[in-house]
């Protein structure tokens, strides 16, 4: 094994090295799955997609998919880096759902959604209402604030002026 081959998995392992490839979707198991499925799994893929079993003018395009399964397998069918991935799998789908929060459910942009629309359900017909209607009632929150803060600004400028004259006029 070479030092750099390693020096990857060793990376891998600590959760370090991770793309935007969800691993598990990519295998096609749930994320509960026994290793004994992520085998199968891999196995099924890596027949499907073999490189050897590729035209010539597809096999590059097989080469790059046969290494992600690889490193998708390496991955998950160690008991370490299985761990250290979910960990960093979890935090990013946790980092995903506030983001969506600010982003009105759209997640980050530029970014997928590892478990969007397998975890998330569609709102019911009162959810919808309740949300317009919440909508409606901080927009209005907004703009009372605002022209409080506005108003509030004009009155303390006349004020400023009205009393800035009657000083000058005294002295």
């Amino acid at each position: 094994m070479s030092s750099a081959h390693s020096n990857r998995q060793s990376t891998e392992a600590s959760g370090a090295v991770h793309d935007e490839t969800d691993y598990y979707q990519l295998l096609g198991v749930p994320y509960s799955a026994s290793r004994a499925d992520i085998v199968r799994a891999y196995r099924a893929a890596m027949k499907r997609i073999h490189p050897d079993r590729q035209l010539p003018a597809e096999r590059a395009a097989a080469e790059e998919q046969a290494k992600l399964l690889n490193r998708a397998f390496s991955t998950l069918s160690r008991a370490e880096s299985r761990r250290a991935y979910d960990t960093t799998i979890k935090a990013q789908a946790v980092q995903d759902q506030i983001m969506s929060q600010y982003f009105g459910g759209f997640g980050m942009p530029g970014s997928a959604d590892p478990l969007g629309d397998r975890l998330r359900r569609q709102p019911t017909a009162a959810e919808r209402r309740t949300q317009k209607r919440n909508d409606r009632n901080a927009m209005a929150s907004v703009v009372i604030v605002f022209a409080g803060g506005t108003f509030a600004v004009i009155a303390l400028l006349i004020l400023w002026a009205a009393l800035s004259a009657l000083f000058a006029g005294l002295f």
